[in-house]
């Protein structure tokens, strides 16, 4: 997902998911892959160096975890606690999200 159209759609119409460092939208598409897209806020994050390094924390879980998961369009919004938070806890929130969206779909 790359267009803000794209986004807000997932935004409105999609399923959440949501725990103290992660919120995800997710809804189907009409692809035979998943797909992700993140929105990292600056007033949230501040530094560049913050922000990537929740996005590519993001997107290797996604890369890892993407075989199991459903045809489905996913929006990751990272949430202020995300920011003081270490690697592993990052990363077993978001396999929960993974595992929450491969069951309910």
């Amino acid at each position: 997902m790359h267009q803000p159209a794209e986004f807000r759609q997932v935004r409105q119409r999609g399923k959440k998911f949501t725990d103290a460092y992660f919120s995800l939208s997710v809804v189907a598409n009409h692809e035979s892959y998943p797909r992700l897209g993140l929105s990292i806020a600056t007033r949230t994050f501040g530094t560049a160096v913050a922000r990537n390094r929740i996005k590519r924390l993001t997107r290797e879980s996604f890369r890892l975890n993407q075989h199991a998961l459903p045809p489905v369009d996913i929006a990751v919004y990272a949430r202020e606690a995300a920011r003081a938070a270490g690697p592993r806890a990052l990363r077993a929130s978001l396999d929960m999200h993974w595992k929450s969206i491969s069951q309910r779909w």
